[in-house]
């Protein structure tokens, strides 16, 4: 299964197939969550940036994002981690995007 150069963490249940994923940057400690058990393995890497379209084109986290981040300057660096899991064959799902997603419950996505 593609990881891409995600780091190794906290794998939640011992299987394997859930591992909490260090993500420096928007807040002290956060993390995201590596699901490996999946046909297309999916990090959900809760606010790292809001958008995936500004992840994807490279888009620098604005005014207030940079505000209010713990560390800014680790902000790029997981961005470009998380690049290159989607380019290894990764999903990437972030918590603010207002975009569909194939997990949603909606049922225009159903």
């Amino acid at each position: 299964a593609p990881q891409g150069d995600i780091p190794g963490g906290a794998d939640l249940f011992g299987d394997g197939n859930v591992i909490a994923v260090d993500l420096p940057g928007h807040a002290d400690g956060q993390f995201g969550l590596l699901f490996n058990g999946l046909a297309r393995p999916l990090l959900y890497a809760v606010d790292v940036q809001w958008l995936l379209t500004a992840l994807t084109e490279t888009r620098t986290p604005g005014f207030p994002a940079t505000l209010i981040a713990e560390d800014a300057a680790a902000i790029e660096p997981t961005s470009a981690m998380l690049r290159r899991f989607l380019g290894s064959g990764g999903e990437v799902m972030l918590c603010h995007d207002p975009a569909p997603t194939s997990y949603d419950l909606a049922p225009e996505v159903a």
